[in-house]
C-alpha cells in the first residue's frame, strides 16, 4: 500500500497515530489466504538455518556490576584491560553458533560505537576503540553473521520524553548502524513497554486490550511504522524484532514485524510458567495473515551482564542442550548470552560449557 496525493503530515492530522498503526499493518500478504499459503520470506528462510547464535550483552553495566545503568557512569571510566573481541568469536564458533548479536545500547544509553549524535559513547572512553567495528570485523572473518540489540530507552537522553525529538535520536542512531557496519542480520529493540504500557513498567496485562481507556500503546509514541520502514528501506533483509518481555514470550506486541521474541525459559510469574506461544502464524489487520518465526533468548548468568560472582551459577551443559533443543523442536532460533567480563572476555568456564554442549549436539 503506498499513500498518495496526500501529506504524512496532514494524514497524521486527519487519522491519529492509532489509525496509522492499524492501515500500515494491512500492508501483510492476502486477506483470504490460509495457513498453508503463508510461507516464511527469503530473510525469514535463511535466518531459521542459522538456527544458534550469541547473544552478548556488554558495556558501562559490566564494570558496575548492574543490570539497569542510570546513565551517569562517566565514560572516561569505561576500560577493559583485556578487551579481546576476536576471542568472543572464537568462544561462539567452537560453539558451532552461526550468528550472533551485540548490545550496541542498552538503558544506559551507552553506545559501543563513536555515534555522531552523542557524547555518551566509546568515543570519549578510555578504551577509545570502536567495539561495534571489532564485533562486526571479528566475528565475520569467524564465519558468523552479526547483528545488533538496541534499547529504546535511553536513561542518559535528556530528552527522553520529548517523542517528537528522541524519535528522531533513534532514527539516526538506526541510521548509522545499518549504513556503517555492512550487512545487519538482525535489530533487536528492547524497552518498548515504557512508552507502550499505562504502568511504564514490563510486566504485561492482557486486560489492557479489553480496556480501551486503559492507555495501553501500540508503538504510537515511538512512531514505530516510520522506524520499521527505515529499517527495511537502508536494508531490506534486516529482521526486525521488538522484545515482548519474559512474562509473555512469543506474544506479538503489534505489526509490523519480522521476528517475535520469547526471553527466558521457564520463566515464573504470579506462581505459573509463562509458556511461549509456538506458533509461526498471525492474523493481523482485515484478517491478513502474517510468517513470524520466533528466537528463544537465554543467558549463561543470572542476569544478561557478567556480574563477579555469578561463576557458581551456571546452567549446566545438559541445560544448555535441552535449550537447544526445546527451540528447535519447534523452529525457534536460540540466541544465548554469555557476557564478556571485566576485562573484555568471555570466561572460560563459559566457553567450556558451550564447547562440551556442542559437542552433545553434533554441532562441532
Amino acid at each position: 500500500m503506498r499513500w498518495r496525493n496526500i501529506s504524512r503530515r496532514n494524514f497524521l492530522r486527519l487519522t491519529g497515530y492509532a489509525a496509522v498503526a492499524t492501515a500500515l499493518a494491512a500492508e501483510y500478504a492476502t486477506a483470504e489466504e490460509s495457513n498453508t499459503d503463508v510461507k516464511p520470506t527469503k530473510p525469514q528462510a535463511a535466518w531459521m538455518k542459522l538456527g544458534y547464535g550469541m547473544f552478548i550483552h556488554f558495556g558501562p553495566n559490566t564494570i558496575r556490576g548492574v543490570s539497569y545503568g542510570d546513565g551517569r557512569f562517566p565514560p572516561e571510566k569505561v576500560v577493559f584491560e583485556k578487551l579481546d573481541v576476536a576471542q568472543w568469536a572464537g568462544v561462539a564458533a567452537e560453539a558451532g553458533m552461526k550468528y550472533a548479536v551485540l548490545t550496541s545500547k542498552h538503558v544506559d544509553g551507552f553506545c559501543l560505537w563513536p555515534s555522531k549524535h552523542t557524547e555518551y559513547s566509546v568515543k570519549n572512553s578510555s578504551v577509545k576503540k570502536d567495539i561495534a567495528r571489532l564485533f562486526v570485523d571479528e566475528f565475520r572473518k569467524a564465519g558468523l553473521e552479526t547483528g545488533f540489540y538496541y534499547c529504546l530507552i535511553d536513561n542518559n537522553f535528556r530528552q527522553f520524553r520529548d517523542d517528537q525529538v528522541y524519535n528522531e535520536y533513534v532514527r539516526n542512531q538506526v541510521t548509522e548502524l545499518l549504513t556503517d557496519y555492512g550487512d545487519v542480520l538482525e535489530l533487536w529493540f528492547d524497552g518498548a513497554w515504557v512508552k507502550d504500557h499505562p504502568t511504564r513498567d514490563w510486566p504485561w496485562d492482557p486486560n489492557w486490550e479489553k480496556n480501551p481507556s486503559s492507555g495501553l500503546k501500540h508503538g504510537e509514541r515511538w512512531e514505530w511504522n516510520e522506524l520499521y520502514k527505515l529499517v527495511h528501506k537502508l536494508q531490506p533483509d534486516c529482521l526486525v524484532l521488538n522484545n515482548s518481555s519474559s512474562d509473555s514470550p512469543g506474544r506479538v506486541k503489534y505489526l509490523p514485524l519480522d521476528v517475535r521474541t520469547a526471553e527466558r525459559f521457564d520463566f515464573v510469574r504470579n506462581g505459573k510458567i509463562c509458556e511461549p506461544i509456538t506458533d509461526q502464524i498471525f492474523t493481523g489487520a482485515n484478517g491478513r495473515k502474517v510468517y513470524l518465526p520466533l528466537e528463544y533468548c537465554d543467558s549463561l548468568a543470572p542476569g544478561w551482564f557478567w556480574k563477579k560472582g555469578d561463576d557458581a551459577k551456571q546452567p549446566s551443559v545438559a541445560t544448555i542442550c535441552d535449550w537447544y533443543q526445546r527451540a528447535r523442536k519447534t523452529q525457534a532460533n536460540l540466541l544465548l548470552n554469555a557476557g564478556p567480563d571485566i576485562t573484555g572476555v568471555i570466561p572460560d568456564y563459559n566457553r567450556q560449557n558451550l564447547s562440551a554442549a556442542a559437542k552433545q549436539l553434533n554441532l562441532k
